[in-house]
């Protein structure tokens, strides 16, 4: 549809006629003006950019557009026909796609692919400010989006499918936040990530580093290596990472949490949360080259894991809590503590047998010479290897019901 063409049509009446997203695309720039090929035959790197440099908002109607990688100036919105239906396929395998300079951005209704599977950079990359990405799909991703030094952006409805694995390309994510630049804040609402194998799974779903005030909810992550990685560095942190009502499956880790040279990962918050089926433990939290402080994890479920349900190591860590939770039908123990990790919290909930599983292999808790915690007023029965490990009585254990 040419300039004038489409004039005429935003004339008409439309309240009779046309879906939503044929009415609204009539007031955007459409690619096909600009010489793009929507058959995925052609090359259209060159119409895009003409199209992006030319107009604040541009329409890909369905179909596949071929394409290398593309750098946009200024308040632009990318928009397709919805994710099914059109789909921006890159021929870059190791570079970021996508590089949005300019506040403002806007990605929605379309999908990414790629000749093969990436091995570097993301579909997605910028460090600018007030942006979303909305309806999105990713496929064959390395990176999905990475935001690097990013302000107030919302994730809305995104789904992944087959990523790099981790074996071919480590390092790799669905979402990646605060890699070297403070990040946040950042909305993700509504992730949906399960490969079609589980050989294809990335190394993480969403990995955060230099993050302030990041909300997740409702994410669903499946077969990827670890579900949820917070792992700043050198002088880094990561705080107020808030998740809830999301499930983290069948991966290695469903979180991990280990900040390194000195980095600190503090005022966090996990609820309403099931982290199960995983090949090794569920939780990990390790500050043994880190600090870990004031993280809580309510109404969590640790079930059905092929190692601990929560292991917390490393000096570092110092006031974990862990309120109505349950830790049960896991091949090691329910909680373990060591490496002087202190005031490790369990209040409530069941560390053994529990939902229809059997209770731990191991023991309900295990905790080394020179940590520090409490358990109290949970249920500690049906444990295999018995209640705890504990003769010295290290661990303040109060309330509980026991066999």
């Amino acid at each position: 549809m040419t300039e004038k063409d489409r004039a005429t049509e935003m004339e008409r009446d439309t309240s009779g006629g046309g879906t939503v997203q044929e009415q609204s695309s009539a007031f955007l720039a459409n690619v096909l003006d600009y010489g793009a090929d929507p058959t995925g035959h052609m090359d259209s790197t060159e119409a895009i950019r003409e199209a992006c440099k030319k107009n604040k908002q541009v329409y890909f109607p369905q179909g596949t557009y071929q394409f290398d990688k593309l750098t946009i100036s200024g308040s632009v919105t990318l928009c397709g026909a919805g994710d099914n239906a059109t789909i921006l396929k890159t021929s870059n395998l190791t570079e970021n796609v996508l590089v949005f300079k300019d506040d403002g951005w806007h990605v929605k209704d379309m999908k990414f692919d790629a000749a093969a599977d990436r091995t570097a950079g993301a579909y997605i990359f910028s460090g600018a400010n007030y942006a979303s990405v909305e309806n999105v799909a990713f496929t064959r991703q390395y990176i999905g989006v990475d935001l690097d030094g990013s302000w107030s952006v919302n994730f809305v409805n995104i789904s992944a499918f087959d990523g790099t694995p981790h074996e071919v390309s480590p390092g790799g994510a669905i979402i990646r936040l605060g890699e070297n630049a403070y990040t946040g804040p950042v909305n993700i609402r509504g992730l949906t990530a399960k490969p079609s194998a589980s050989t294809l799974q990335p190394s993480s779903g969403i990995t955060m580093r230099y993050v302030d005030v990041v909300s997740i909810s409702d994410a669903l992550i499946i077969w990827h290596k670890k579900d949820v990685v917070v792992a700043p560095k050198n002088r880094q942190f990561a705080a107020l990472i808030e998740i809830t009502n999301s499930c983290f499956d069948t991966a290695e880790n469903g979180i991990y949490i280990e900040p390194s040279g000195g980095a600190r990962v503090l005022r966090c918050g996990v609820s309403n949360t099931w982290f199960g089926a995983h090949s090794s433990d569920a939780a990990v939290i390790n500050g043994a080259d880190g600090v870990v402080t004031g993280l809580q994890f309510s109404n969590c479920m640790f079930l059905a894991n092929g190692g601990n349900g929560v292991t917390v190591e490393g000096q570092g860590v110092d006031g974990l809590y862990f309120t109505n939770s349950f830790s049960g039908g896991n091949l090691g123990s329910g909680l373990v503590i060591k490496e002087g990790a202190q005031n490790i919290a369990w209040n409530g909930g069941v560390i053994g047998a529990c939902h229809e599983l059997n209770g731990n292999v191991g023991y309900g808790y295990e905790i080394e010479e020179g940590c520090s915690g409490s358990i109290s007023l949970s249920d500690l029965r049906g444990n295999t290897a018995g209640i705890c490990n504990d003769p010295l009585v290290k661990m303040k254990a109060f309330g509980n019901t026991v066999e």
